[in-house]
């Protein structure tokens, strides 16, 4: 029997509603699915379900892929990601997630114990003893040992980026297990300063991604490559950032980076703005200043016609308004000095820098009764073409000459050229460009065959006051004046890093030349410094006086 409209639409409304409930179960099925396995998109907190470790990562070999809120950083493939070997700006705010260092320094140039527990110096300040901090283990999960940092440090000082700072540095000895003995050939009051090396994993020191004690470790599955928050990580104190994954994004050149910010892709990133292939950056963002121990200064020919005077190349620093020149020529992105060490160090003397700084009057007392050369005969700056910004800052610096009375000219060189004239003497003066080392040491200045010796600065005896800086950081005062009083070179300005990120994404940073995510709060020097003799077990209980 045929049936009726009416039967016909209430068996329809039944199959809908068997469907939907079925529907619905399915639903349900997939989110407890997805709880039980825990396959978040979202990085989350710490507090949050970390990523899972080996066995899990086998089990699911493909990460998942942060959405936008998450956070992620750029990284230039060419470099990669060997802490010794990369020169890349763009590449090193990740070693500070990945690897940890015996001591890192922060903005104001200052040294904070990190894997180190505590240390001490001999009497003669030619050894140094470091105690291993307890219970660090690598991202693997196997114990830190002396042995790990031995490796390390030996890497860093057959590397160019590192190993001008080792030179005067004999022998790296693991005493024990926990025990580094470091014996120099002379003595160095701040050791310290020149140990935020990232310590690695002994027998991955060549390796492209080397295995750190850091927060985060790298991981590389089908979406390419991250990082992922390290579960072994032994410390308690809050990681610099908290986010299970860190996207890496890939990026050929600072076009690439600058575009990867701007839409999203990167959180955070750090960049020489003053770089030769330097680009603008036309987004929002919070921008932190990040101090470098890299001098820009002029440089003189001291056999030359022009400025073997001493007092002609004295009066030079006082022509100088470093910070015009920094605002108009280096974006802001630099510090005014008039000693040849960072302002923002502990071992920079404000009050002495004052007599060196911008002065116009004492200039023209000078000038009244200097005589100098015509127009006509005009000294020659020289300078390296390929980095434009020093090109324009040697033009304003020629500029500010020629009209205080010293004309010069500007000789744009490429950079073969640049360092075969220099070499040969072929210049009055020349604007320079050199990342010193965190303690500032000046030997390679006056030092035979140093690396920084030109112009005829050669001296024994400046050599021996910044051995003696070098020694005991009082004396930096008297190696100061001697350079600034004799003109040996002019100092101008320490560059600056900008580190930008994506508003309200990142708080608390301090950032450090070689530690962009610094945080505030970190240990003091004098929480790990003890005496030497009781590192040794020499010490002797003395007896109370009556």
């Amino acid at each position: 029997m045929p049936l009726s409209a009416a039967a016909k639409g209430l068996a329809v409304l039944q199959t809908i509603e068997r469907e939907v409930i079925s529907l619905k179960r399915l639903l349900c099925f997939l989110f407890l699915f997805v709880l039980l396995t825990g396959c978040t998109v979202t990085p989350a907190a710490r507090e949050t379900t970390e990523p899972a470790e080996t066995e899990t990562r086998e089990q699911n070999p493909e990460q998942p892929t942060p959405s936008h809120n998450g956070f992620g950083l750029t990284y230039v493939p060419e470099y990669g990601f060997n802490p010794y070997d990369c020169i890349c700006i763009t590449n090193r705010p990740v070693f500070s997630l990945v690897y940890e260092s015996l001591f890192v320094l922060n903005n104001s140039f200052q040294p904070e114990p990190v894997l180190c527990d505590r240390f001490a110096v001999s009497e003669t300040g030619t050894t140094y003893l470091i105690t291993l901090c307890e219970g660090v283990t690598f991202s693997d999960g196997s114990p830190l040992t002396a042995k790990d940092v031995v490796a390390s440090l030996k890497a860093a000082r057959d590397s160019d980026y590192y190993g001008s700072r080792f030179s005067k540095v004999q022998e790296f000895i693991a005493r024990d297990e926990r025990t580094l003995e470091i014996s120099l050939e002379q003595g160095y009051e701040n050791l310290p300063l020149l140990l935020d090396v990232p310590i690695v994993k002994a027998g991955t020191q060549g390796d492209a991604r080397p295995i750190g004690t850091g927060p985060y470790v790298f991981y590389e599955g089908r979406n390419g490559l991250s990082l992922w928050h390290n579960r072994n990580w032994w410390q308690d104190n809050r990681a610099p950032v908290e986010y299970d994954i860190i996207l890496l994004t890939a990026a050929e050149n600072p076009t690439a980076v600058r575009d990867s910010f701007e839409f999203g892709d990167t959180s955070l990133v750090c960049a020489d703005l003053n770089a030769p292939n330097a680009v603008g950056y036309r987004c929002d963002y919070e921008l932190w200043d990040c101090p470098t121990t890299t001098m820009v200064y002029l440089g003189f020919n001291l056999h030359g016609d022009l400025f073997s005077s001493q007092s002609m190349r004295s009066i030079v620093t006082h022509m100088i308004d470093r910070e015009n020149l920094i605002k108009t020529v280096y974006k802001g992105f630099g510090k005014a000095a008039y000693l040849p060490c960072s302002p923002d160090s502990p071992l920079y003397d404000q009050e002495l820098a004052v007599s060196y700084s911008y002065d116009e009057e004492a200039v023209a007392k000078v000038l009244r009764t200097t005589a100098v050369r015509s127009e006509e005969d005009a000294g020659v700056l020289l300078v390296c073409s390929a980095d434009q910004t020093r090109v324009e800052l040697a033009r304003r610096l020629a500029e500010t000459m020629t009209k205080a009375g010293i004309p010069m000219e500007v000789n744009s060189v490429d950079t073969e050229t640049y360092k075969s004239r220099l070499e040969r003497g072929r210049y009055d003066a020349f604007l320079g460009e050199i990342r010193l080392s965190g303690n500032f040491d000046l030997t390679e200045f006056f030092r035979a065959d140093g690396s920084l010796c030109y112009g005829g600065i050669r001296s024994s005896e400046m050599e021996q006051l910044a051995l003696d800086a070098l020694e005991n950081s009082g004396n930096c005062n008297t190696l100061f004046r001697g350079v600034m009083e004799n003109a040996y070179f002019c100092p101008l300005l320490f560059k600056s890093y900008a580190v930008m990120a994506n508003r309200g994404i990142i708080d608390s940073l301090q950032p450090a030349a070689d530690c962009v995510f610094h945080l505030p709060g970190g240990r003091s020097l004098a929480d790990a410094s003890v005496s030497y003799a009781e590192m040794t077990g020499t010490e002797q209980e003395t007896e109370e006086e009556p």
